[in-house]
């Protein structure tokens, strides 16, 4: 085809693309995943910031932030599964060097995201209120935070084609303008919640226009990259196709992590919603205790994303030893980082709860004995987190789903029952089943993920024993 000798690297493409597939797989690793991992880091800082000055108006409110947080997660996960799923496919177009294919696959996916997020929009913001009464949602949660749930869900609507762009940016390597595109988003958005809360002092609603508002400048900047340029990585109206043979591949691998995104967060409502009849604070404290947590198991995450492409890429390049390469390095990042971070996390609990319970000792006791158990989670996920970057890297999207099913399903809903109906476990039960359930999975993880090895080792006759050293 013609347009197959039109679309060409640009030369900063070709150098990136060759330092994936070529370089030292850890300088690879930690070069586009250390501003993913600290940008990662710092967002779950940022929500939890929202939560620290929401208590400036009182716990209620600090509680509200972090369930319609929990609830809008839910539907952004739908948006973050298709960006994973589908970058994942044009990650192995761009090892290929199929850059034609790459072109109309950005451009068609991003038109699909346009009328997926709009049909999102369409059919859920008229049922909020019985959405939110049907996830039993506390009666003054709905009451006072309803106008909040709604803007939040225009914001996750544009933060779906958000995380779109930044995984194309991811694949392209582009780490640093990534980090500083969202540093400029953060910014926006804290100073504009500090301003409503400290000077205005405004409700919670205020909180979630800061947050459309500094997802509107990342929209902007992401659209205005991608109109700009003439290379591989632009959309155009002519490229876009719907034709099953594109689009399918695409959805059909995102699809399992659409609903295994979606339905952790479901998992994880529906453990607030068991825990409201222990009160509104201790569904907050578990919230608030899961954004601390966070501050850790975010860079984390901040990797395996980074990984999950290096993966593909090299993948689809037919370079499979540097694919297990990258699952070794991603390991042992992750577990130095989940140590590093985890001591000083432990030690001062009760310093680093105190600051989100100023003036109210009962929901700082709450807060408290949930987080004890919460915080071991950093540890456990540190594997978990590598393992699930390989089953990503490697397209095996139904295992995933299954691990996290099981996570939430198998490992955490069960387990909170049992404890309600047969221990005298209260508040603390709630962080007693968030690591539980986070050691279970790791183990299973690291089970199937060494499966997983062996079976791509003998596909490709590469000896498994030589690889693991």
């Amino acid at each position: 085809m013609p347009e197959t000798k039109e679309v060409n690297l640009s030369e900063k493409e070709a150098k990136l693309r060759d330092f994936i597939l070529n370089d030292s797989m850890f300088k690879v690793i930690l070069k586009i995943g250390l501003p993913i991992a600290f940008f990662q880091g710092l967002n779950n800082l940022l929500r939890i910031l929202d939560a620290f000055m929401a208590t400036s108006i009182d716990s209620t409110a600090a509680s509200m932030v972090t369930y319609f947080g929990q609830m809008n997660l839910i539907i952004n996960a739908l948006g973050l599964g298709l960006a994973t799923g589908a970058t994942l496919k044009i990650s192995q177009m761009y090892g290929k060097g199929d850059y034609a294919t790459v072109k109309k696959q950005i451009s068609s996916l991003f038109a699909f995201a346009g009328i997926f997020c709009l049909a999102l929009l369409v059919i859920v913001a008229p049922l909020a209120t019985p959405i939110l009464r049907m996830m039993n949602a506390p009666a003054e949660f709905i009451t006072l935070g309803r106008n909040y749930f709604l803007i939040e869900l225009f914001s996750t609507m544009i933060t779906i084609w958000n995380a779109i762009y930044i995984a194309l940016e991811r694949v392209q390597g582009n780490a640093k303008r990534i980090l500083y595109m969202n540093l400029v988003a953060m910014a926006i958005r804290l100073s504009l919640t500090a301003f409503s809360v400290y000077i205005l002092r405004e409700g919670i609603t205020f909180i979630a226009i800061s947050t459309l508002l500094s997802q509107s400048f990342i929209f902007v900047y992401g659209l205005y990259n991608l109109m700009k340029k003439s290379d591989v990585f632009t959309i155009s109206v002519k490229e876009v196709s719907f034709k099953r043979k594109l689009l399918w591949p695409m959805i059909g691998i995102s699809i399992p992590i659409m609903i295994e995104r979606s339905a952790f967060h479901v998992g994880k409502t529906v453990v607030n919603a068991m825990i409201t009849t222990w009160g509104s604070l201790v569904v907050g404290g578990l919230g608030i205790s899961n954004l601390i947590c966070g501050v850790s198991v975010a860079p984390q995450m901040g990797m395996q994303d980074a990984s999950i492409s290096v993966m593909a890429q090299n993948l689809g390049a037919a370079k499979v030893k540097r694919v297990i390469e990258a699952f070794k390095a991603v390991l042992v990042i992750n577990v130095i980082q989940a140590t590093l971070f985890f001591l000083p996390s432990f030690i001062f609990a009760r310093q680093i709860t105190g600051l989100f319970a100023i003036g109210d000792p009962m929901f700082h006791d709450i807060l408290y004995a949930i987080y004890l158990f919460d915080v071991w989670s950093i540890l456990a996920l540190s594997a978990y987190n590598a393992v699930m970057a390989l089953l990503f890297g490697l397209g095996y999207t139904k295992l995933t789903l299954f691990l996290n099913f099981c996570r939430i399903f198998l490992f955490r809903i069960p387990v909170l029952l049992l404890l309600q109906h047969f221990t005298n476990m209260q508040e603390e039960a709630a962080g007693f089943v968030m690591v539980f359930s986070n050691i279970s999975v790791s183990l299973l993880g690291v089970v199937i993920g060494i499966i997983c090895l062996i079976r791509l080792c003998r596909k490709h006759e590469i000896s498994f024993w030589e690889t693991a050293k």
